[in-house]
């Protein structure tokens, strides 16, 4: 056996035992994290180390998962991600690439674990993979352009004034290293990469002496290894050191910088001020928790000592970019303002520099030290939910560790580390000292920030300059070559593939049964308690129902939701609850959750949400900050509620490029759903002017006196409201923490108004615009619900679409980064949509084809069981205890019954050629969808589109 064990390791926080294995002769790691979890989970990781901006290891990710020697197959990643029922992704960071996959099904494992490991280290590298992918010339109405997945999906990256600042600080602070270039790829250096340099960086940094291979849950490790050493370690010699990302340099004295970031138009707040400190190695697991203390108790809440300067300023308002950044080889730390007035950035660093000074001096409590190594323990344990399988999430939190020269052990278990501080954060003089250590370094970039509305339009000059100088040199040699090859790849990827040689889950390999719901029961005096294996996580939610509140009420709503959690409780202040809170509990939200029953008689479930978790062993604290919170909350700090709103008016306007695809996807969806509606309404593009009034009203005592009138109106509106209490915790826990909440919240409960009214709304055809260099599209339909058996039937369809049109057409020759259609059997919905698109009216042609192709075309078996199997994967995706006791009951809430879900997914199964062509029939031909895009580039046309600026709105 090439692998041996060196370590074996319990971590009884997460239940599991770390295993170490090390190969010999490449001294390739393999490290194991066992647990009971039948999610099997593997990556394989690799160090990149790009020094230009050209984007390679990002070109690369997406080359090798394009074809490999014993799968020649143009496409076996995205083709896998139909003939497997697992969750698959690549992941290109600065300093590495990550190749993960994660499923419940062992044949499924190693077919994926087969594809993967040929893919990671023998891909084909195609010439014309790399024109598809990374980047080409194309000739396009007579004009050269340049095309590629890769330089779209950046273009859009690069609208993110996050980003940007991030990156923009990166160049100075880690000069001459790794960290410093765009690992994503510039767009604009991209066309600078050649297929050779990028195979010749694939054979330096893809090599089994480079490799990390992780594995957790319920795996068959010896098994794995045999397979590694089988498949890779005997075909490829040679041995090499492991590369590490560079050390920047520390420096004798701070450094000044100018940081350009795009912007949007009609912000005369424009101005911001960073300073950034370079600190001391990630992988050093003390150095690790002393940035994050140092976060908390500077940053943590609104009466830590930088967040309360920067708060009550009286001007701009604190950077999204402030935090402790732990993920790179050397940490950094960030602290600045942003939306400030060119006269007020020196008076923004005096501020927050005499705030560190004052640190210094006073430190901070104890009590915020110790919530913040509570946090740590509670992440540590929480069973993740979302998009990221849970042993992926534990990985990947790990890996760096790994991939930058530390000890994995102490990523996994950093209870040894913690206990440590538990102590030392007792003694006043220790956070002193790490702000004192902040004050005295040298190593301190202070960056002057412009946030310029040209940024874009620049940007996209520079790409047309330089085009229009390679095309006045083209030869006709030139011309023709550029035209052979944008033909030969038309003509490749419209080749129709041999899939046989690829693994596959059939769905004759599928349960026909549904996973059966969790056992949702009923109330008791208005609390419903899940008993869940949870880790020792508890949760628990307050729902007061507002369905009745009218259209007039709903952006308040909303405001009133963002608001609460960071106003005053009681007789504290902001200040004091913000930190009483922070002690009470790891977190607390209030959110605004819509619900649209099946039944189209029945009334939208509108519900304000107050959530909050924390360990079992502090259950009462959760209730504390709950109960306190919706009885005490406090709405007559008006210089707070001015702050406050100001801030979210600040995001959106920035964010209108970033948030392009969902007020996009709102609009186009509003038509055919109420909730649809009711979000467009709040959080669409119809909500935008309702910011442009408060920001009128904030402008005057009298103004702010009348938001806050109107917010204690509503405020006894929804505590007057039906109540529901839904909390989560270990079973042996779970009916005492529930019994905890039977209580009332309000002694004058309110009469409840009529049901809302939802007039029809016409179908869209909406150009959203906002400066940006790519497009967002989308097509709505109404189709059925999981009540009606074509619902099965559409899903299916919409995954068909998917695989084999709109994947080649849209992002294949077209360039967009992402195409489909879907189907949510919730509300009925039939999408089509791209992302990161640079094309527009092209697209919504592609869309109509789609539809045309199902009807004309021969539906082969094997790409019609291809859709059931992305289908049935959806369905079956592992989620946390939590998630998975929470949507039983969301689905409860709209009507979705055991049968339904049953019918339904044996409907998927035995769907055939005829039902897909008659579902295609009945919902989608001749039926005029919804239409709308986010259009970053209005020269292109929109004739058929009415446009709207994003930034006239608000």
């Amino acid at each position: 056996m090439a692998f041996k064990q060196t370590r074996l390791h319990p971590v009884p926080a997460l239940r599991a035992v770390v295993e170490e294995y090390e190969d010999a002769d490449f001294g390739t790691r393999h490290i194991h994290l066992r647990t009971d979890d039948q999610e099997m989970v593997f990556l394989v990781a690799f160090p990149t180390i790009p020094d230009t901006s050209d984007g390679r290891a990002h070109i690369l990710e997406h080359l090798s998962l394009c074809g490999s020697a014993h799968f020649p197959v143009r496409d076996p990643f995205f083709s896998m991600t139909r003939r497997s029922l697992g969750w698959m992704n690549a992941l290109t960071y600065p300093e590495k690439t990550v190749y993960p996959f994660a499923t419940t099904d062992r044949t499924d494992f190693f077919n994926l674990l087969d594809v993967y490991l040929d893919a990671a280290f023998f891909p084909t590298l195609d010439y014309y993979d790399f024109l598809q992918e990374g980047w080409r010339l194309a000739f396009e109405d007579g004009k050269l352009v340049y095309q590629g997945v890769v330089l779209n999906e950046m273009k859009g990256a690069f609208s993110d004034p996050v980003r940007a600042l991030d990156h923009g600080i990166n160049q100075h602070l880690f000069h001459n290293t790794t960290y410093m270039v765009e690992s994503g790829g510039d767009p604009l250096a991209i066309p600078n990469l050649t297929h050779a340099a990028l195979k010749a960086f694939h054979a330096k940094h893809y090599h089994p002496s480079q490799a990390v291979f992780m594995t957790a849950g319920n795996v068959d490790v010896r098994a794995v290894q045999a397979i590694i050493a089988e498949r890779v370690l005997t075909k490829l010699p040679g041995r090499s050191e492991r590369m590490l990302p560079q050390l920047a340099a520390p420096w004798d004295a701070p450094k000044n910088a100018t940081i350009v970031i795009p912007a949007q138009e009609g912000n005369d707040s424009k101005y911001g001020f960073q300073m950034s400190w370079l600190m001391g190695e990630s992988s050093d697991p003390v150095g690790n928790i002393r940035a994050r203390l140092l976060e908390a108790g500077l940053l943590g809440d609104a009466s830590a000592p930088l967040s309360r300067a920067m708060e009550s300023a009286g001007f701009g308002r604190p950077s999204a970019l402030n935090h402790a950044e732990t993920s790179s080889r050397q940490i950094t730390f960030h602290v600045g303002m942003e939306g400030l007035k060119k006269s007020e950035v020196s008076k923004a660093r005096t501020r927050i520099w005499n705030a560190l000074e004052q640190a210094a001096v006073d430190g901070v409590p104890t009590s915020t030290l110790s919530a913040s190594l509570r946090d740590l323990r509670f992440h540590q344990r929480e069973i993740k939910g979302g998009g990221l399988p849970y042993g992926l999430h534990l990985l990947l939190n790990a890996l760096p560790f790994e991939m930058n020269g530390g000890d994995i052990l102490q990523a996994f278990d950093v209870e040894p580390a913690l206990q440590q501080f538990d102590e030392q954060i007792k003694d006043p003089a220790f956070f002193k000292e790490l702000v004192a250590s902040l004050l005295n370094s040298p190593t301190r970039l202070e960056s002057s920030v412009l946030a310029d509305a040209s940024y874009g339009t620049d940007r996209i000059q520079q790409e047309t300059a330089r085009l229009a100088e390679i095309e006045s040199n083209l030869t006709a040699q030139d011309r023709s070559r550029i035209a052979n090859e944008s033909a030969e790849l038309l003509q490749r990827q419209r080749q129709v593939m041999n899939k046989d040689i690829l693994p596959r889950i059939r769905p004759a390999d599928v349960t026909p049964m549904a996973k059966p719901g969790f056992p949702i029961p009923l109330a008791d005096q208005g609390v419903i308690s899940l008993p869940i294996a949870s880790n020792g996580v508890s949760y628990a939610s307050i729902l007061f129902n507002v369905s009745d509140l009218p259209a007039d009420e709903w952006c308040w709503l909303n405001l009133y939701a963002g608001l609460v959690p960071d106003l005053g409780v009681g007789t504290r202040n902001y200040e004091d609850a913000s930190a009483w809170r922070q002690d009470l509990v790891p977190d607390f939200e209030v959110n605004l959750e819509v619900h649209q029953p099946l039944d189209a008689a029945a009334p939208l479930r509108i519900a304000m949400e107050f959530s909050a978790k924390g360990l079992k062993e502090e259950q009462d604290h959760i209730r504390m900050a709950l109960q306190d919170t919706i009885t005490g909350v406090r709405f007559d700090e008006s210089e707070r509620l001015a702050f406050l709103i100001d801030s979210m008016i600040r995001d959106v306007q920035s964010d209108l490029a970033e948030d392009g695809s969902r007020y996009a996807a709102l609009a186009a969806s509003a038509p055919w759903s109420r909730a649809s509606q009711f979000e467009e309404a709040v959080f669409g593009a119809s909500g935008l002017p309702f910011y442009r009034y408060l920001q009128e009203q904030i402008a005057s005592k009298k103004g702010i006196q009348a938001i806050a009138d109107r917010l204690i109106i509503l405020h006894q509106k929804i505590v007057g409201s039906p109540v529901t209490v839904l909390v989560a915790a270990e079973p042996q826990v779970a009916v005492l923490f529930g019994q905890s909440f039977v209580k009332a919240y309000t002694n004058n409960p309110r009469s409840p108004g009529g049901p809302q009214r939802f007039a029809a709304l016409p179908s869209a055809n909406a150009a959203l615009h906002a400066t940006a260099q790519v497009n967002h599209c989308f097509a709505v339909w109404a189709g059925p619900t999981i009540a009606e058996p074509d619902a099965a039937f559409v899903s299916v369809l919409a995954e068909l679409m998917t695989n084999e049109v709109l994947h080649r057409t849209i992002r294949e020759e077209g360039g967009a980064y992402g195409a489909q259609a879907s189907h949510a059997v919730g509300s009925g919905l039939f999408k089509m949509t791209s992302f990161r698109d640079p094309r527009l009216s092209a697209t919504y042609a592609d869309f109509e084809q789609a539809i045309a192709w199902v009807l004309a075309s021969e539906l082969s078996a094997e790409s019609i069981e291809e859709a059931i199997i992305s289908v049935v994967q959806s369905m079956d995706q592992p989620r946390s205890p939590y998630a998975e006791a929470h949507n039983s009951w969301a689905r409860k809430q709209i009507g979705v019954t055991e049968a339904m879900r049953i019918a339904y997914r044996q409907n998927v199964l035995r769907c055939t050629a005829n039902d897909l062509k008659e579902a295609a029939a009945k919902w989608l031909v001749d039926k005029v969808p919804s239409r709308a895009a986010f259009v970053g580039n209005t020269d292109q046309d929109l004739t058929t589109l009415t446009l709207t600026r994003l930034a006239s709105l608000i």
